[in-house]
């Protein structure tokens, strides 16, 4: 094998790792797995102020299709890697961000629009549907989030 040929070899390695990393990075974010999420999110969120055990029932089930989609999704992606401490800490800042948008919906709804404290119509709908906006919105800053952080972890 001579030099140039070992060139060229190291150039398509690193264009099928680029290609592997954009892959990894459309599969997190497909539209598709990003709505039905945030319905998940909102089915969580909005079903905080019925009365029990319809609350528990419903918050659990949204946190399970929140997070179902994710092992589904991950578990028929064409390409895997293992999860780095980066992206771990990037998701649950995520979950964070989705809560504060949650408060500040749930204020905001009490505060605009005087919803009552319980029941469907509430102020945690109110705020249900500002986080599952939010979350939908953020996808493309999460995107650009996640594929700097796959490309810093394809380099160390």
């Amino acid at each position: 094998m001579n030099p140039h040929d070992a060139q060229n070899a190291l150039d398509d390695i690193h264009r099928l790792q680029d290609r592997t990393r954009e892959e990894i990075v459309r599969q997190s974010f497909a539209l598709p797995r990003v709505i039905i999420s945030a319905l998940g999110l909102f089915v969580a969120f909005a079903t905080i102020d019925l009365q029990r055990p319809w609350n528990f029932t419903f918050m659990v089930l949204g946190w399970a299709v929140y997070a179902g989609v994710g092992i589904v999704c991950e578990h028929r992606a064409s390409v895997r890697r293992k999860t780095t401490r980066q992206e771990v800490l990037f998701h649950g800042g995520l979950i964070a961000c989705i809560m504060v948008a949650f408060g500040v919906g749930r204020i905001a709804a009490f505060a605009l629009f005087d919803l009552p404290p319980h029941g469907l119509l509430s102020q945690a709908a109110g705020g249900a549907i500002v986080a599952a906006v939010v979350y939908v919105a953020a996808t493309p800053v999460n995107r650009s989030v996640l594929k700097s952080i796959v490309q810093q972890g394809g380099r160390a």
